[in-house]
């Protein structure tokens, strides 16, 4: 079922920054009643680690205080967004998720937060995720689990699951989150949200607690693709901070959505990206295809190079990074305060040869050549964003095609090869399994491409309403 509600809460950031914007509607209003629904939702979702009542509060009061005196910091004014519990925030406690940054309280804000506060953004809370963000079904061993809103005994996704559920929950206009391996795609997927992972360097990372540092990108999870358009122009750009960032013009995305699609080839990827998969989110993508070729998409099937050696590979990037990041408080002898689901990630990443990883870098630039050429023939490449909808808490092996297959790799299939190639990457939802289930299809553009990427999943959900619907929360 779906919620009618017309309460401020259902309205999309957009919307609400609209009704802001034409003093229909006060920044403190909007937040008090996001606060009510987060005191309503939060002991069943538990989607938070902490949420900033004063400090909203304040914050909105302060928004609504500039407006009457004529200073408007854009769409984001008095629009409260949640961040991931990665991110640093000055002032406030800032864990990562784990019980040994429990202590930490940054004098900094992380970029991406500072940029979201000069937007005029209010910061509601800190998003639940994975410990350190190692992980993909936000059970937290020190914050708790954070439940699908569409099932209460359904997971998230992860790491950045708090992100995509309180999006989902309507208890957040959108949230901050990270991708390592899948880690805003596949919740954006699970919670029926849009979440895209931007070109490797179009964000900053300074103040983001790192997982891996080749892989890691930031960015916004949100109702829609506009959503996701006006927050990643607050946070994009470079940023002396973090030497990755690039010093590329960032264009208004959301000022840019309405370019004209019809022209565009989208390349359909099957092979390792397509089989195997569950009937039902074949199906709902094979329609979304449909869609995008009555928009006037050229569409045609591909296969991308050199997709044998992915899952080696980054096997053994992100455990070789992560350990090294890690190595300080597993050499402190704080290994016991890690949560156990952690330590047996991290352990695999000290016994991988030097050699190893290096070979695995070239693996990677072969990987990402190839990918590199087909967009000489497409614009996008299209495909599902995972295979399978969100499985149960706690569940192991999911059924895929005609057999089981890992959940953790399920999950990450089709997503982590784009973190390897530092491609944009944008996930939007496609529809529900029979039981209710969001899925999504993902759209990926060549680097620098966001604005291609987030143009096409704003035409899509121009011509479908998937990221309309919410969660029956009542």
């Amino acid at each position: 079922m779906t919620s009618s509600s017309p309460d401020i809460t259902a309205l999309t950031l957009a919307e609400v920054s609209a009704r802001i914007h034409a003093r229909e509607v006060s920044c403190e209003e909007v937040t008090r009643a996001l606060l009510a629904r987060i005191d309503r939702l939060e002991p069943i979702i538990n989607g938070y680690v902490a949420v900033h009542r004063e400090q909203a509060l304040f914050q909105a009061r302060a928004a609504d205080a500039l407006l009457s005196a004529g200073v408007d910091h854009g769409p984001l004014h008095g629009v409260p967004i949640a961040v991931k519990d990665l991110f640093a925030e000055r002032g406030v406690p800032s864990s990562a998720g784990s019980s040994i940054l429990a202590d930490w309280t940054p004098d900094e804000d992380a970029t991406a937060v500072h940029r979201l506060r000069q937007a005029g953004a209010i910061i509601i809370g800190r998003a639940n995720m994975d410990e350190f963000a190692f992980g993909g079904t936000t059970e937290n061993a020190h914050y708790g689990v954070t439940r699908n809103p569409w099932d209460h005994e359904h997971s998230p996704g992860g790491s950045s699951g708090g992100s995509g559920a309180v999006v989902a929950a309507r208890t957040a206009y959108a949230a901050l989150g990270t991708d390592t391996a899948a880690s805003i795609r596949n919740p954006a997927h699970f919670n029926g949200v849009t979440g895209i992972k931007p070109t490797y360097g179009r964000v900053s990372r300074h103040g983001v607690v790192p997982l891996a540092w080749t892989l890691d990108h930031a960015g916004p999870l949100a109702r829609s693709a506009q959503d996701a358009a006006l927050v990643l122009t607050a946070i994009a750009g470079h940023d002396g901070k973090d030497a990755a960032t690039s010093r590329r013009t960032v264009p208004d995305y959301a000022a840019n959505l309405d370019a004209r699609v019809d022209r565009l080839r989208a390349g359909i990827v099957r092979g390792y990206f397509w089989d195997p998969i569950v009937p039902e989110v074949a199906q709902l993508n094979e329609a979304a295809w449909d869609v995008l070729r009555g928009m006037g998409i050229e569409t045609e099937d591909v296969e991308l190079e050199h997709t044998d050696a992915l899952p080696a590979l980054f096997a053994t990037i992100l455990p070789a990074e992560a350990a090294a990041y890690h190595h300080r408080w597993i050499r402190q002898g704080r290994g016991e305060e890690y949560g156990a689901a952690i330590r047996d990630r991290l352990i695999p990443g000290y016994v991988i040869p030097a050699v190893d990883y290096v070979n695995a870098q070239r693996a990677r630039a072969l990987f990402e050549e190839g990918a590199r050429r087909q967009f000489q023939r497409f614009d996008v490449l299209v495909m599902p964003t995972v295979p399978y909808t969100a499985a149960r808490l706690g569940q192991i092996m999911v059924q895929v095609g005609d057999g089981e297959m890992e959940a953790a790799f399920a999950r990450t299939r089709n997503l982590f090869p784009f973190n390897l190639t530092g491609m944009p990457a944008l996930s939007v939802p496609c529809g529900f399994d029979a039981a209710g289930l969001p899925a999504g299809i993902q759209i990926v553009a060549p680097a620098w491409g966001e604005q291609t990427a987030l143009n096409v999943g704003y035409a899509y959900q121009q011509a479908t309403d998937w990221h309309t619907r919410a969660p029956q929360t009542d």
